[in-house]
């Protein structure tokens, strides 16, 4: 009992309908991938090898860095036989300039978040219910910018935003130190 009628399901790309970027676009974008996986590449071979070859700390970066550079290699081939076949989209159509705003801000925010883990470098030592936490520049951050980054998307209530960041952070914070007993970054 199969009906002939019923649309056929397909992968259509993370945006359906957006199509292929600019030829160009996707060059620099193969031009700029290709680059940082070979510093990559680079970096993870000159890291220091305490043993043999496959134990290695540089391996799984040298093979996530050569995938990258595949699929780089990959884009610059698609976009050069693009622009051969003489397809040419302008470089910036049908941009929406609110989503750019939102994306610029986006990295702005991460920007910050990573500055003020680095700058803001504290440690303050706690005994909570008998269990000994540090709290340091990673929960007040964290909190402040998943406040920033949900706002961005989502135009409720502040104090929803904030019960989510704090609570978020709280049971990151917590799965960390309690359970994997791994310092969290903004301490010393």
């Amino acid at each position: 009992m199969t009906h002939s009628n019923q649309p056929e399901i397909k992968f259509e790309g993370e945006e359906a309908g957006a199509g292929f970027a600019s030829p160009t676009i996707d060059l620099i974008a193969a031009v700029a991938l290709i680059v940082l996986a070979i510093a990559m590449m680079v970096a993870s071979v000159a890291l220091p090898m305490p043993g043999a070859i496959h134990t290695a700390p540089g391996l799984l970066p040298f093979f996530v860095s050569a995938s990258l550079l595949l699929m780089a290699l990959g884009l610059g081939a698609s976009a050069i036989a693009r622009r051969r076949a003489g397809v040419q989209l302008p470089l910036f159509a049908d941009r929406d300039m609110t989503t750019d705003f939102r994306s610029l801000l986006l990295a702005i925010a991460v920007g910050v978040y990573i500055a003020a883990l680095q700058v803001l470098a504290f440690q303050q030592n706690i005994t909570l219910f008998g269990a000994h936490l540090r709290i340091s520049a990673f929960e007040p951050a964290t909190i402040v910018t998943l406040c920033t980054i949900i706002h961005l998307s989502w135009r409720g209530p502040i104090w929803i935003t904030a019960s989510i960041s704090i609570t978020w952070t709280i049971v990151l914070s917590l799965v960390f130190q309690l359970i994997f007993r791994i310092p969290l970054p903004g301490s010393f």
